[in-house]
């Protein structure tokens, strides 16, 4: 049962540590912090923790995250930057005038938001022109559990003679799929590629980059974990110019 993320904030605490899981330090991180423009204002669209609001600040971006689960965004976030900008919004109706951004970020939080389209057309409702919007997210495959699943902690199958495998079904169905693991229990949902593709398209947004990143970290083990099946991918957007 997904209790939600109010009720998992300590568990997502304790996993993220200071420096983040080995998919944001050792595979997102890189090229999300490179596709960054040297200067200007930029929105983190469910900032959790703040930690990514906390990377660009450090690069000179002015950061301002929005995040709905107050034991993450007050506990948290402010807490661990209290001249930091934190917003309690929702990702559907943000609370930002159009063109005000020169970039905008969901960091594997589109995954989490229910209202997806209506979030990527409010992101790109409040980037200016020529700007950048940046996403990070699970690849479809990862999310396409099977409905009926003994063990939701684990994606992959290594039973009786046959190969270790991932099991994936719907592919093609948006839906919501429960995610548990370590002690964090929250509702994910599932949607094919296309539909955040055709979603982005139709925000008058133009593709720019799009990559599945290899993890660069210290551990040869993780390194082959996500080497063998890459977790998720990078995309760059920018936003038309007289959009």
């Amino acid at each position: 049962m997904s209790h939600g993320w109010d009720h998992s904030a300590p568990g997502w605490i304790a996993v993220m540590g200071k420096g983040g899981d080995a998919t944001r330090a050792h595979v997102l991180d890189a090229p999300m912090l490179a596709a960054l423009p040297a200067t200007g204002r930029a929105l983190d669209i469910g900032c959790g923790e703040g930690r990514f609001c906390r990377m660009m600040a450090s690069r000179g971006m002015q950061a301002v995250g929005v995040e709905p689960t107050d034991a993450l965004l007050r506990a948290q976030a402010q807490k661990r930057d209290p001249n930091g900008t934190h917003l309690a919004a929702r990702a559907e109706e943000l609370p930002f005038d159009d063109a005000s951004f020169d970039v905008t970020v969901f960091y594997l939080s589109l995954i989490d938001i229910p209202q997806f389209r209506a979030a990527i057309s409010e992101a790109a409702r409040v980037l200016r022109q020529g700007g950048r919007k940046l996403i990070a997210n699970l690849h479809a495959y990862v999310s396409a559990r099977p409905r009926i699943w003994p063990n939701v902690d684990s994606h992959w199958v290594e039973t009786g003679d046959l190969p270790r495998h991932m099991a994936i079904d719907d592919m093609q169905e948006e839906r919501s799929t429960p995610s548990r693991w370590d002690e964090i229990s929250v509702t994910n949902y599932h949607r094919p590629l296309s539909a955040y593709i055709q979603a982005l398209l139709g925000a008058a947004l133009i593709l720019r980059d799009f990559a599945d990143p290899p993890a660069t970290g210290p551990d040869p083990d993780v390194n082959t974990h996500y080497h063998r099946m890459p977790w998720a991918f990078f995309m760059a957007w920018q936003q038309k110019q007289g959009a």
